[in-house]
């Protein structure tokens, strides 16, 4: 299969696209959305909007919503389903190291919505989806309508992550089903092991396994932040550490600071709290990755401008 415009695939591409037919019908369906996107700038700018490369601006976020929500009625057996899905999809993930479209098309990247740190094959968000909303069904605290703004979100999420090409279609189809297959084993385990161990498992045990896990989530949370992980916080490494000093030696410093500035500086100026220079400077290194940049032309365009340019050279 050959794409519509240059530049074309590599060589390699190309034999992968001949000899699998589901790869090449996965690029069909992700260069047409490319395409889309440059027919219709303003949807895909939206559609981008809703995918990030830091985690607490994706719209994959809804599934946390959604886990707090469902987990109040559902109880510990959602808790450890949940849990146990995300922790399994994720090993899986990074033992499989599947492709994603920008690794074999580099004008498909866009920075500000892809994280590095994932592959292909599962897609954790859509893995989850089916194990955070799925239950609900059984929830008769749900209704129908929520159940179903649940449903779309599932869907959307997915979407965004083929349009941005980080996924090929068939790895979204193939974490749909690795959810639902972690979620029969996750209910198999509770009924077959758990409920009938459950006499004997005292009801502290479970409160002490729900502490460890937002004790170990909040030592993630701020490693991450230590290490100044910019895809999660967008905090560089070296504002944090000066943050950091500024405030554990602002009650030793202050005195000859205040010597050395002079009288005509403004004090308020001067105790101004350090958060906000942070803040200042993430917002502008935010404002800079997502500059709007011009739209780019479809490949039809492109092809034609390569033709014309050849034509010219050869007059010449």
């Amino acid at each position: 299969m050959k794409r519509h415009a240059p530049p074309p695939p590599a060589a390699s591409l190309e034999v992968e696209l001949e000899t699998k037919p589901i790869l090449a019908m996965d690029f069909q369906i992700v260069w047409w959305l490319y395409d889309q996107s440059t027919v219709y700038p303003n949807i895909a700018g939206v559609i981008r909007s809703l995918v990030s490369r830091y985690r607490t601006q994706d719209i994959s976020i809804l599934l946390w919503l959604f886990f707090f929500y469902l987990v109040t009625d559902l109880g510990i057996p959602y808790f450890y389903t949940c849990v146990g899905n995300l922790v399994v999809a994720a090993a899986l993930q990074h033992s499989i190291n599947a492709k994603r479209p920008i690794d074999y098309d580099d004008s498909l990247y866009i920075h500000a919505c892809t994280d590095p740190d994932t592959t292909g094959f599962p897609s954790i968000d859509s893995h989850m989806a089916i194990v955070v909303i799925t239950p609900a069904l059984t929830s008769n605290s749900v209704s129908a309508l929520t159940f179903s703004l649940m449903a779309v979100s599932g869907f959307a999420i997915a979407f965004t992550r083929v349009f941005v090409g980080v996924r090929f279609p068939s790895q979204i189809v193939g974490s749909w089903g690795t959810g639902l297959v972690g979620l029969v084993v996750a209910n198999f385990i509770h009924v077959s092991v758990l409920h009938h161990a459950a006499a004997a498992v005292p009801p502290s045990f479970h409160r002490i396994v729900v502490v460890c896990f937002v004790v170990g989530a909040v030592c993630c949370v701020a490693s991450w932040v230590e290490a100044s992980d910019s895809r999660n916080f967008g905090i560089p490494r070296h504002e944090f550490t000066r943050v950091l000093k500024a405030i554990v030696g602002s009650g030793t410093d202050d005195v000859a600071v205040a010597a050395s500035l002079s009288e005509a500086v403004d004090q308020e100026s001067r105790s101004r709290d350090s958060f906000y220079y942070l803040m200042q400077s993430v917002h502008s290194r935010r404002r800079n990755e997502t500059a709007v940049a011009p739209p780019p032309q479809s490949r039809m365009v492109q092809f034609h401008k390569a033709v014309g340019n050849e034509a010219t050279i050869e007059d010449e």
